[in-house]
C-alpha cells in the first residue's frame, strides 16, 4: 500500500468516525426508545456467466432505536473480486426517522475500498415493510477518493411474502449509477426461503448494463427485527460485476 492510499484509508476511517461519535452520544441519553440490537448477517458468491467472475462477500448490519423515533444503523462489509489479490472493505452509517412501525426515512453515509477506485456516498433513503411485503428506494451522490470524479446512484429493492407459505419470498431490485470511472446498471429476480427461525437461504439472476448473466446465492441470518435499510456497497449492489 503505498502513501497515498494510506491517506485515503485514514481519511476515509475519519469521516465514518465523525459521523458515528453524535450517535454514539444519542445511544447513551436515557430517552432511548429501544435497547434490542437487530441486524442481519450475509454470506453471498455470485458468478458472471459471460466473463467466468467470481466474487464473495460478507457484510453485517446492525440497527436499533436511539431516542424516540430515531434510529442508526451500521454496516461493516468485505468483499472478493477473483481479478484481485487484495479485498475490498466498506461502511456505512444510518440515521433514520420512523413515523411507524412499517416505515423509515433516513440519510446515509457509505464508504468503501474498491478497484478501480474508493469512494464515498452521501444518500437519502426510505423503506416501508409489513409481514408480507417490503419496499425501499435510494438515491445517493457519489465522492472519488483522491479524484476529481463524481456519479449518482439510484436504486430499490423489493419482497413479497406468500400468505399460505410465508417462508418462502420473492425478490427483486435494481441498481443505476452515472460518472466514470463507476458507470453500470444492474437488476435482478430471486428467491429466499427460511429453513429455520431467522435462518435463510436465497438465490438471485440478474443481468448487468452489458448484458451479462449474473447467478448469486446467499445465506442470511437475521437477528431481532433485522436491519432497517439493506445492503449500500458497490459489492453487495453489484453481485460478480
Amino acid at each position: 500500500m503505498n502513501t497515498n492510499q494510506r491517506i485515503a484509508r485514514l481519511t476515509h476511517l475519519g469521516r465514518i468516525g465523525l459521523f458515528a461519535v453524535p450517535l454514539a452520544v444519542l445511544s447513551a441519553a436515557p430517552a432511548r426508545a429501544e435497547l434490542t440490537l437487530n441486524g442481519t448477517f450475509e454470506v453471498e458468491l455470485a458468478r458472471n456467466s459471460d466473463t467466468l467472475i467470481n466474487t464473495k462477500r460478507v457484510e453485517g448490519s446492525f440497527a436499533g432505536m436511539v431516542w424516540h423515533n430515531f434510529g442508526a444503523q451500521f454496516d461493516l462489509g468485505i468483499g472478493k473480486h477473483e481479478q484481485y489479490t487484495s479485498t475490498s472493505p466498506s461502511a456505512g452509517a444510518h440515521v433514520f426517522y420512523k413515523p411507524s412501525e412499517e416505515a423509515a426515512v433516513g440519510v446515509y453515509l457509505a464508504a468503501e475500498d474498491r478497484r478501480p477506485g474508493n469512494s464515498y456516498f452521501y444518500g437519502v433513503e426510505g423503506a416501508y415493510r409489513t409481514e408480507r411485503y417490503g419496499i425501499e428506494g435510494y438515491l445517493a451522490m457519489r465522492d472519488d477518493i483522491a479524484e476529481t470524479t463524481t456519479g449518482h446512484r439510484v436504486g430499490f429493492d423489493a419482497t413479497y411474502s406468500f400468505a399460505d407459505l410465508s417462508q418462502l419470498s420473492v425478490l427483486t431490485g435494481a441498481v443505476y449509477d452515472d460518472g466514470g470511472p463507476l458507470e453500470r446498471g444492474y437488476g435482478y429476480v430471486g428467491a429466499s426461503y427460511e429453513i429455520s427461525d431467522g435462518f435463510a437461504l436465497g438465490g438471485t439472476v440478474g443481468r448487468t448494463d452489458n448484458g451479462a448473466t449474473v447467478a448469486a446465492i446467499s445465506a442470511t441470518l437475521t437477528f431481532g427485527k433485522g436491519s432497517t435499510f439493506g445492503r449500500r456497497d458497490s459489492f453487495g449492489l453489484y453481485p460478480g460485476y
